[in-house]
């Protein structure tokens, strides 16, 4: 490395160290706009010029975020402004950063991006206002749609400023910055949407879209940011409004001819779309959309979710590929040792966003209002199909419902988020037909959900405690939803808790000391005859002494049948209900146990005042569903 490489590494010391050089400010962005100079008007730099470069560029962004960040002293203060002031005045570094965007040199250009990046948002700090010539220039690239480092930069740098304003870096005037910035780049971004997502859209599969890996997951990205702006702060453009619009565009990469991983990022993007998540990872939480009106956002997130049913229906569920899950954080390598494993990321993502965009549509007044009802049953079972077809489901034998533990085990928060809306889609099929018998056949039966969920945490109270209590899942939501299902039907909960235990036994083999169940019970379920005969129980006993105890309940349910079929004066439906409770007793037990154990838990945190919020709604429903239990049994 050369002697000015030497100077700046020199300079880097002392920035870091809080210190400034001995040279003046003015000789300091005279040496770096210098640098930037020779560099980006020498055709092939040298390897030596170039690593001197990227680190003139490096210092550059360091130096301007640490005037950002205010974490430097007084003195190196004034000393860091005066040389940006020269470099972004009289000097016109913005001029000449914008030529690196041009680099054949990814890293040059990627450091030319971050620079112009880190000064738009100083900028922003402190005169409200962006960098014309950066949105000039960025308008230029996204209108020309060429696949080229020059695009891909100036993505980056428009998603990385949105990002800035959005984490709460620019000072409480969010909005009107946002709306400025998006104002000036709007027709140019609808136009690269356009040419880039929406080509060809009759014929998808003779799209030709392998160059364009990179750029299109720096767009997916951008879009995200606009979404998580509308969330937040209620900013809607036409940009904003066509990602919905032309959502089906999204979904038509899973045929196109790209790379796997930009079919799984183009998933991610539509399930947090429709989750409203973008941004949940960065974003500062202090405003949220319901502080600014957005009347289309409602109608906008409805047409998305058509569109995925639309696409469903046409068979999209077949074209989405599902491969081995890679490993290597997530590169091209493919585990070895499971091949039956298959990718969670996708299984989730194209669960959460058939499962979503059926909710969004029954509770739409759009369908509210029609004569035609949705076909829930239908499209669940398209989905049961397609987990099937990808190994999800531990066996043919397993329970239908199980395909939520085991889909979403190792994401909690898309697992109760699924959980949460499939409560609905079963309420909704549920007004539309009085039987919902055939429930567990397409996996929506909340109650076998729940039990299953509580099984899969051995019944630990304190794990459902630590969600309670936790804010990066809504199962306080599900938990109270779910809890006025089973408060009001707890008879289905009960015939839920039996044929758990049904599947259980089927999945065993047949106990040659046990009568078989009836075929017909494994195939409907939540079912019984209605002749009432005694199906035994098939439970995976921890211990002999619990299986002598339900023996004596076996016992005691069939004395109890033969009074009841001498007098003949109990209905079909009570003898159904009391068969159903004493052959469940032992899963319905441990999961009434487990709730008493949560309500103690809660009411005792609650009056110690350690409780995040205020827990009553929670504690009647746990005290009305202890009541009934108490006076069942």
């Amino acid at each position: 490395m050369d002697a000015s490489g030497l100077d700046f590494q020199c300079i880097f010391g002392l920035l870091r160290a809080g210190s400034a050089p001995s040279l003046s400010s003015e000789d300091l962005a005279s040496r770096i706009s210098s640098c930037v100079s020779q560099t980006a008007n020498t055709p092939a730099p040298s390897v030596t010029q170039t690593d001197v470069m990227c680190l003139c560029l490096t210092l550059t962004e360091s130096i301007i975020s640490r005037l950002t960040a205010q974490s430097l002293p007084q003195d190196a203060t004034v000393f860091y402004e005066d040389v940006t002031k020269r470099l972004f005045g009289e000097m016109n570094l913005m001029a000449k950063l914008v030529s690196l965007l041009r680099s054949q040199d990814q890293l040059v250009s990627h450091l030319s991006a971050t620079c112009m990046s880190v000064y738009i948002i100083n900028d922003i700090c402190i005169t409200g206002g962006s960098n014309w010539t950066w949105r000039r220039t960025c308008a230029e690239v996204f209108e020309k749609s060429v696949s080229s480092s020059e695009l891909d930069s100036c993505l980056w740098s428009l998603t990385a400023v949105i990002k800035g304003v959005l984490r709460g870096d620019t000072g409480p005037n969010k909005r009107d910055v946002l709306t400025k910035i998006l104002s000036g780049l709007d027709s140019s971004i609808t136009s690269l949407y356009t040419n880039l997502l929406t080509p060809d859209t009759q014929e998808p599969h003779k799209t030709e879209l392998m160059n364009l890996s990179k750029t299109m997951c720096e767009f997916f990205d951008l879009l995200e940011v606009f979404n998580a702006a509308r969330l937040r702060y209620g900013v809607c453009s036409s940009v904003q409004r066509l990602i919905f619009a032309e959502s089906r565009a999204l979904l038509h990469i899973m045929r196109a001819d790209v790379e796997y991983f930009v079919k799984k990022r183009a998933l991610l993007f539509l399930k947090r779309s429709l989750l409203r998540r973008a941004g949940e990872d960065w974003a500062s939480a202090e405003v949220h959309c319901q502080s600014h009106e957005d009347h289309g956002l409602m109608e906008d997130m409805l047409i998305m979710a058509d569109g995925v049913l639309q696409e469903v229906t046409s068979g999209w569920l077949k074209e989405v590929p599902v491969k081995a899950q890679a490993s290597f954080f997530g590169g091209n390598c493919e585990a070895s040792l499971s091949e039956t494993q298959k990718d969670d990321v996708i299984l989730r993502g194209v669960s959460l966003i058939l499962v979503k965009s059926l909710e969004i549509n029954i509770q739409s007044p759009q369908w509210k209002g029609s004569q035609s009802d949705i076909d829930v049953c239908g499209y669940l079972t398209e989905l049961m199909s397609f987990l099937q077809h990808h190994g999800s489901l531990v066996s043919p034998d397993a329970h239908s419902c199980s395909w939520v533990s085991v889909v979403f085990a190792e994401q909690d928060d898309d697992m109760m988020e699924s959980a949460k809306t499939l409560i609905g889609l079963y309420l909704y099929q549920k007004s539309l037909s009085s039987s919902v018998s055939e429930v567990c056949v397409w996996g929506c039966n909340p109650h076998c959900h729940f039990i299953l969920l509580l099984r899969s945490l051995s019944f630990d109270h304190s794990v459902l405690l630590d969600f309670l209590i936790s804010s990066e899942t809504c199962f306080l939501e599900y938990c109270v939803r779910y809890l006025k299902l089973l408060r009001d039907d707890r008879a289905a909960f009960c015939r839920s808790c039996r044929h758990i235990e049904d599947c259980d036994g089927a999945g065993r083999g047949t106990d040659p000391h046990v009568q078989a169940p009836s075929e017909t019970l494994c195939v409907v379920p939540c079912t019984k005859s209605s002749t009432g005969n005694d199906v035994p129980r098939l439970v995976d006993y921890g211990s002999s002494d619990e299986s002598e105890e339900a023996e004596e309940h076996v016992s005691d349910r069939n004395s109890g049948n033969t009074q009841v079929d001498c007098s003949r004066t109990q209905s079909v439906m009570e003898l159904e209900q009391v068969q159903t409770e004493h052959a469940s007793d032992s899963l319905l037990s441990k999961v009434f146990v487990c709730l008493k154990d949560l309500r103690t838990a809660v009411t005792r945190l609650h009056n110690r005042g350690l409780f995040p919020y205020n827990p009553t709604s929670l504690l009647k429903l746990l005290n009305s569903i202890e009541s009934k239990a108490n006076t069942v049994s």
